[in-house]
Formats: C-alpha cells, sequence, structure tokens
C-alpha cells in the first residue's frame, strides 16, 4: 500500500499536480501574489475557506483584463500587473486601455457589465443566490 501512496505522490508531482497547491481553489500565479501582497496570513487563512471568493479573486487579479494588440509576453511579466491601481479606471460599459508601466505591457480592462456577465458564469450559485 505505502508504495502505491509512494507511486501516486510521484506521479503527480511528475505530472505537475501536486505543485504547493496554497489555496482551496486553484489561482494564478499572479493571484497568489496579489493575495500575498493585500492579505496578512490570518486573512489568506479565512480565505482559504471559501473557494467562490477565491475565485472571485482569481478572476480579479488575473482575467478580468486582457493584454492589448495580442502583444507577446513573459510570465515574469504578467506577475507584475497590479490590477488594484485600475479598479477606479474601470468604467461601466466600455473596456479601458491603460498601459502598465511595472510590467511593460498595454492592458484592456474589461467594463463592470462584462466583469458582472463574467461572474454569472464563473460562479453561477452567486447568480441563483441574487434573484
Amino acid at each position: 500500500m505505502k508504495k502505491i501512496v509512494l507511486f501516486i505522490s510521484i506521479m503527480a508531482g511528475f505530472c505537475g499536480f501536486a505543485q504547493n497547491q496554497k489555496y482551496s481553489t486553484p489561482v494564478s500565479r499572479l493571484t497568489e501574489l496579489m493575495i500575498e501582497k493585500n492579505y496578512s496570513v490570518s486573512e489568506r487563512e479565512e480565505l482559504n475557506k471559501y473557494p467562490e471568493k477565491l475565485r472571485a479573486l482569481d478572476y480579479l487579479y488575473s482575467k478580468s483584463f486582457e493584454i492589448s494588440e495580442h502583444k507577446q509576453y513573459t510570465a515574469e511579466q504578467f506577475e507584475k500587473i497590479d490590477m488594484t491601481k485600475y479598479f477606479s479606471q474601470r468604467k461601466l460599459d466600455e473596456y479601458v486601455l491603460v498601459f502598465d508601466e511595472a510590467s511593460g505591457l498595454p492592458l484592456v480592462l474589461y467594463s463592470f457589465n462584462k466583469m458582472e456577465a463574467d461572474k454569472a458564469i464563473i460562479m453561477p450559485a452567486a447568480g441563483k443566490i441574487a434573484h
């Protein structure tokens, strides 16, 4: 039995499945960095109890925008983006183009309406509660 558990553990590590999963829900590396930057250890532990909040933060920090003009970029550049700088620049019905100096990338911020529509897809349970 121990050999089977060891084998599964090794294979999971080899395939990338057992990467130090810090959170109860998989989140992007950028989201991990933003959570570590903006939340205390106790707040992170509390967040880990709520997968739906982690999914919402992952969307907000890593998926509520796109890189403009299909510009090529590295993981290191992407991980320098700090969405908190742009919260106040979003508009209700329009996408907003900003240049992120830290990453050197042009970003297209999704409108609040698109974010709300995406939220209904990402978190269908939240949409049902509202009705």
